[in-house]
């Protein structure tokens, strides 16, 4: 039985708790199905050498173009697709960029010139989310908003997780058009970590991202030198870039233009793809050596989380997580699975040494999709992704010697609430959906407010630790990201949703930009007993996954001397306007954004 979010919303006001009932609302492209032929394991994937690298651990300026690519076969029983790329200079790319290498205290500039054409998705592009009073000045003419980001598409480069000035973070509002270019000055001033640089222009990031545009970023220092004398090295040091796709009968992408047609503005919730892609191959196979390999993992998906598994048949491959978005953890964490959200990186190692040769790795994935409340089968809706690539064991040896027992020369510190601020009164942050009368999700909003209003900005000072409550009042887990900084997961508690969102907003449907702002302490809706993160979780974060009906709380500092005399994963302190956001990219776009200030 289908269930609409406002009537979701009434079963759980029924019981005073949130009801976290399936969601099935899904915005996948009409019936769409796997092309014929497009089978799994039959594509090689591309490592390192393929995708290109640029070496900027000596400090060297470089220079990549985003260009609209001739096409990229994602499969060999695919016809061609039109993508966008990041071209480095004599590079060959057709998808996505080429990865980054850079050195912690080596400073770079990165000039990205915009040489973009006609967008692959241009008939997936929303006027109404970029009205021309949100366009900054240089984007003003007088062509309508779909017109001009259909064929002179706007982009900002913004590197992910990066210790960025606030003038060189490629915000959303930061774009330039084709036929200019902008120069980026990285600092790196942070900790060895496995970053991300992807489009952020506001409206579009979902489309231009979804394109090909993002690639990784990788920060060595002392703990992580990259040649094989601590960890795995190329070519055992593999990134894997996981996105999920949908493909038309000619290449096309497909990608929903409106997913609630009863909605005022339709528009599309989220997007799940029904084609599992790595490194921009559809299902690929690695060969492996007997050996360890570390594998660099991003989440790149617009909406789709993972929780991971290496399969052996149906017997799952213990392995180790070594770092997290910000760096490397104190030691190697053993686990057999990992959840993983949009814009969330894992660095993990995985032994194949004693495996026989010809065995066969399947990388699987549990997730559902809406997660965690999603359908788990098709015929209810659903839309799983469980395989997503394999891995096969060849006779040769690799890379054998033991992981180290410790990672860092300095561990983390942990940091508890009584260390930061407002640690008595903590910033409560709320994750709002708007439902229309028909239970149809209309937006997703944070603390209720438009990216835009006026007045929603949130400024804090520099050098100061925070503790910050992400509110999680709607039935999805959000991945939320805040530029600039590197934060620890504190703890997560259960809370009173219902009763909550009633009391600071109303009843659904709810018009944004209404009801208490800031929000209301949640201490009133509590209920008992917080949980820590686990340890894989207990390292440096710019990406945490708020569950629904949770409070999950961040200490948070606004610069590298926010707690004195304890290192941060971010060593400078820069002041300037940044954004926090939700990373599944369609409600990035409509409208799960705000400002915040260090001052």
């Amino acid at each position: 039985m289908e269930i609409s979010r406002r009537h979701l919303l009434g079963a759980g006001a029924a019981v005073g708790v949130g009801l976290l009932l399936p969601p099935l609302r899904l915005a996948t492209a009409a019936n769409a199905a796997v092309p014929s032929g497009v089978t799994p394991f039959t594509e090689t994937l591309p490592t390192l050498s393929d995708l290109g690298v640029i070496d900027a651990t000596g400090g060297a300026d470089a220079t990549i173009t985003m260009m609209t690519a001739t096409t990229h076969k994602f499969h060999s029983a695919l016809p061609a697709t039109p993508t966008f790329a990041y071209r480095s200079e004599g590079g060959h790319q057709d998808y996505l960029g080429p990865v980054i290498v850079a050195k912690q205290g080596v400073p770079f500039n990165l000039t990205v010139n915009n040489e973009l054409g006609k967008h692959p998705l241009a008939f997936a592009i929303d006027p109404a989310l970029v009205p021309p009073d949100r366009r900054p000045p240089e984007t003003h003419d007088r062509r309508p908003p779909e017109t001009h980001d259909a064929i002179s598409p706007r982009a900002a480069v913004h590197l992910h997780g990066g210790n960025s000035e606030a003038r060189y973070d490629g915000g959303p509002l930061d774009t330039f058009l084709p036929g200019t270019s902008k120069t980026y000055t990285h600092g790196n001033t942070q900790e060895a970590a496995g970053l991300w640089y992807h489009d952020h222009a506001v409206g579009i990031t979902r489309l231009n991202v979804f394109a090909g545009l993002a690639g990784g970023y990788l920060i060595r220092n002392a703990d992580d030198l990259g040649d094989g004398t601590l960890l795995p090295a190329d070519p055992y040091e593999v990134p894997l870039i996981i996105q999920d796709r949908m493909f038309k009968a000619d290449g096309s992408f497909d990608y929903p233009a409106n997913g609630n047609p009863s909605t005022p503005r339709p528009w599309a919730p989220e997007f799940f793809g029904d084609v599992a892609t790595v490194n921009g191959k559809a299902w690929p196979n690695l060969d492996v050596a007997r050996g360890k390999y570390r594998f660099r993992v991003w989440n790149g998906s617009n909406a789709r989380f993972y929780n991971l598994r290496f399969l052996n048949g149906l017997r799952s491959l213990t392995f180790y997580q070594i770092g997290s978005d910000g760096g490397l953890l104190n030691a190697p964490v053993p686990l057999n699975e990992l959840l993983l959200a949009p814009g969330e990186r894992a660095d993990l190692v995985v032994d194949f040494a004693g495996l026989r040769p010809g065995t066969t790795i399947t990388l699987f994935n549990g997730a559902v999709a809406p997660y965690p409340t999603g359908p788990r089968l098709r015929r209810r809706g659903g839309m799983p992704l469980y395989q997503i690539m394999q891995f096969r064991v060849t006779r040769a040896t690799g890379w054998t010697a033991p992981l180290p027992a410790s990672l860092r020369a300095t561990p983390i510190a942990r940091y508890t609430a009584a260390q930061a601020v407002n640690g008595a009164s903590p910033r409560s942050m709320t994750l709002v959906e708007n439902l229309n009368s028909e239970g149809s999700p209309v937006s997703v909003v944070l603390n209720n407010r438009n990216f835009e209003f006026a007045g929603a900005t949130t400024t804090v000072s520099t050098n100061t630790l925070e503790l910050w409550e992400i509110v999680n009042t709607t039935v999805d887990a959000h991945p939320i990201h805040l530029h600039f900084t590197q934060f620890q997961v504190l703890n997560r508690q259960k809370f009173d949703s219902a009763r909550y969102f009633t009391d600071t907003y109303g009843t659904q449907p709810v018009t944004p930009n209404t009801g208490s702002y800031p929000p209301p302490s949640v201490n009133d809706y509590l209920l008992p007993g917080t949980t820590t993160p686990p340890p894989n979780e207990q390292g440096w974060k710019d990406t945490v996954i708020a569950m629904p009906g949770e409070v999950t709380r961040i200490l948070v500092p606004f610069g590298a001397n926010a707690v004195p005399g304890s290192p941060m994963a971010i060593q400078a302190s820069h002041t300037g306007e940044y954004v926090w956001h939700c990373h599944i990219v369609d409600h990035e776009d409509n409208d799960m954004m705000q400002r915040f200030v260090i001052q």
